[in-house]
């Protein structure tokens, strides 16, 4: 008796955590690695006890120009072509335009036991993106997600295995549903991670370079995750995470063998209507991770932080978020092969502490006809190698954007990104940045 009398009280507990995360849908964290508590059947709410496994998925595909130069130095044509990432479309890095099909993702979710004490989240990558094919290089990696959840003890869970970890809006946001076919600078160049073999070539002291063998890290990494929202207040919600990394991204290797340590904490208040990425809300956040990365067997300190908002009500989306990086900065991609007429990328990290990076943007967007048409304008920048005269770029993008939702996620997006790049105190790699092209993007998202 005093067994069953104890297990009353906790599932009693876990039904209470359970409310509390069920109100909070715009938590991604949640979202991601549980089930839902409730479900509404015949109008009502109820338990969920449905373990039926969940198939579903999405496609993006699309068109995109790139309105840059080809750098050409010297005055004649057959003076040598000088490739610049800034004027090709990644992952692939060998045109200016083209049709694409840059995600095509596979997922099955669910919960092991009608209890819902044990949840499961599997995704794969069928498209051509950063994961499949870094800077056109094979990864072979087709695998994005594979986690577990133990919902078994009162106000926290834990979560095991490869998924997205907590930090950044962006990042953390379903990628399908954002209305912008790229990410802002910033997000893409300081955390969507670019990972060199431990062999790379030190070109410079602490500057490393080297052909990818592995994915982008895709805002994700392997490890145990423990997180819990909760609420604080009338209609204020509170979510905290803190995750230990393998620092390994999607890859199955670490030449540093230490982990990596990421912090989260998000205070959320709503309005009372909408769900996921329309849940009208007010949310501020702030995030942190910090590890370790070997390059030629010496550790190299990676250290990432952040702080923003998200807004959104009847239709008004403000958002904004600045992200501070030290160490292990990306540099770009850079073209080795000696042919001017094809291309063999490789990228660029500045490891040291000592190299700093930060940038940010700020987001609006309005649907000016309820739940079809929605206008948006992003301003984002990017200042890399801030301690470094002639290594310093900044980068500004002003993307304007239209969609048109059919329903739900499933939408046509149009962007149009005015870029501008500059290197203060580098005449000669301004020339290169000069070429720098706006970018025409079109993307059509269907989610099933």
């Amino acid at each position: 008796m005093k067994s069953i009398h104890k297990n009353k009280i906790v599932l009693s507990l876990l039904a209470v955590s359970a409310l509390s995360m069920s109100l909070h849908a715009a938590d991604w964290l949640s979202i991601a690695g549980t089930q839902p508590s409730f479900i509404k059947k015949d109008g009502k709410k109820i338990e969920n006890h449905n373990n039926k496994p969940h198939l579903w998925g999405f496609i993006q595909t699309g068109y995109q120009n790139n309105y840059g130069d080809i750098f050409i130095p010297g005055a004649g044509p057959k003076s040598g072509l000088n490739l610049t990432p800034f004027s090709m479309l990644p992952p692939n890095l060998n045109s200016q335009s083209g049709f694409e099909v840059n995600r095509a993702r596979l997922a099955v979710r669910g919960m092991i036991d009608k209890e819902n004490t044990f949840d499961y989240f599997f995704m794969t990558e069928f498209g051509e993106d950063g994961i499949t094919k870094p800077a056109g290089h094979a990864s072979n990696n087709y695998l994005t997600d594979a986690s577990i959840t133990y919902r078994g003890i009162p106000y926290f869970n834990i979560r095991l295995g490869q998924f997205k970890y907590p930090g950044s809006e962006e990042g953390l946001r379903a990628v399908f549903a954002s209305t912008y076919r790229n990410f802002s600078t910033a997000e893409s160049q300081l955390l969507l991670e670019r990972f060199l073999p431990n062999n790379a070539k030190e070109i410079k002291p602490g500057l490393f370079q080297a052909a990818p063998e592995e994915s982008v890290g895709a805002y994700r990494d392997r490890g145990i995750e423990l997180f819990h929202t909760f609420k604080i207040a009338n209609k204020t919600m509170l979510t905290w995470a803190g995750m230990i990394g393998s620092g390994t991204g999607m890859s199955s290797s670490n030449a540093s063998g230490t982990p990596t340590y990421y912090g989260y904490l998000a205070a959320e208040y709503l309005f009372g209507k909408g769900k996921g990425y329309y849940t009208q809300s007010l949310k501020g956040f702030v995030w942190y991770q910090n590890g370790k990365r070997q390059l030629n067997n010496k550790d190299y300190t990676r250290e990432r932080y952040g702080v923003g908002f998200n807004y959104f009500r009847n239709g008004l989306r403000v958002g904004a978020e600045y992200i501070k990086a030290k160490g292990m900065i990306y540099n770009g991609a850079k073209d080795v092969d000696h042919d001017p007429y094809s291309v063999n990328w490789e990228y660029q990290i500045a490891a040291d502490k000592n190299n700093e990076a930060d940038g940010g943007y700020v987001n609006l967007q309005y649907f000016f006809i309820p739940k079809k048409w929605e206008a948006m304008v992003r301003y984002d920048y990017l200042n890399r190698l801030t301690n470094s005269t002639t290594g310093e770029r900044k980068f500004k993008t002003t993307t304007l954007g239209l969609s048109y939702h059919f329903k739900g996620p499933t939408r046509i997006d149009v962007n149009y990104a005015f870029r501008d790049a500059d290197a203060p105190g580098n005449a000669k790699a301004q020339k290169v940045l000069d070429h720098t092209g706006n970018l025409l993007s079109i993307q059509a998202t269907y989610k099933f």
